[in-house]
């Protein structure tokens, strides 16, 4: 059986993986246990399906990173300083361990795009993808997820996402309130697709540097996703007026992972949006 380090574990990501991996388990891939490291305690299910070890630490404060076969790489990385000093003690770590441990790094759709103030986390992101890619050259077995947006009961805890706050306003305010002036497209994987196809993508790493978008094709207007997340609460939903042209398209090309890998979309939008509402509700 084999052992996954996720490297910033707090986040919606490493949260969803771990949710995962108690509720459903990670035993089809031969994963019987979690090694999880991030700068905060987070709280972990009494009771699951794989063993768990936590470490609230710095990846800088390690000298060695416990025994592994698989790493995913998933610190944040919206602040420069904090990523270039992460990531030069990351690669020190991984000199140390044999380069056939497959190491996935979650980068971002936002590589393609312009999206407002979203230059910094676009250059960070970029620039680690690089460091991965170099890492291939040295014959670590390496991989890259574009991750898109998704949904989750995790990630109604994070109110920076239009599909979270569009829920949280409908089951605490009277109305729901949509605040762009223009056209923007998103798609929503659900978390247990997403956990899925990490997993899938990581165990394909190899020094050739795979790289695969992540997310769902099922593209859908925010003001639709407001209408669809009013209707399923019963409330109304007050729509700023359009007044920019530009149409905002963030969504991911995932016929590569669909071809290569056989990946597929278990989880639609609308069922997973009752499902993750009827939850909340509960």
């Amino acid at each position: 059986m084999k052992t996954l380090t996720i490297i910033g574990s707090s986040g919606f990501l490493g949260r969803s993986i771990i949710d995962y991996a108690f509720l459903k388990s990670l035993s089809k891939w031969k994963i019987n246990k979690i090694v999880s490291i991030s700068r905060k305690k987070i709280k972990l299910p009494k009771k699951g399906k794989v063993k768990i070890k936590h470490y609230a630490r710095d990846i800088s404060k390690f000298k060695k990173l416990p025994r592994t076969d698989y790493i995913i790489y998933a610190i944040n990385t919206n602040n420069s300083f904090s990523d270039l000093k992460s990531i030069k003690k990351f690669v020190e770590l991984i000199k140390n361990m044999p380069k056939k441990t497959k190491i996935l790094f979650t980068s971002s759709g936002i590589v393609y795009n312009k999206l407002e103030n979203k230059e910094v986390y676009k250059q960070n992101k970029i620039f680690i993808e690089k460091i991965f890619q170099t890492l291939g050259n040295y014959g670590y077995h390496v991989s890259i997820a574009r991750l898109f947006t998704f949904i989750g009961e995790r990630i109604l805890d994070d109110k920076r996402y239009a599909i979270s706050e569009f829920i949280n306003s409908g089951l605490s305010k009277d109305k729901i309130y949509v605040k762009s002036n223009k056209i923007v497209y998103r798609s929503y994987m659900h978390s247990y697709d997403m956990v899925s196809w990490l997993i899938k993508i990581l165990i394909h790493s190899s020094p050739e540097c795979p790289t695969f978008d992540v997310g769902s094709d099922e593209k859908i207007k925010i003001q639709s996703l407001a209408r669809l997340v009013g209707k399923i609460l019963k409330k109304p939903v007050k729509f700023k007026k359009i007044t920019d042209k530009k149409i905002e398209n963030y969504t991911p090309n995932i016929k590569k992972a669909k071809k290569e890998l056989k990946l597929k979309i278990n989880y639609k939008l609308r069922p997973s949006l009752y499902s993750i509402i009827k939850q909340k509700y509960e």
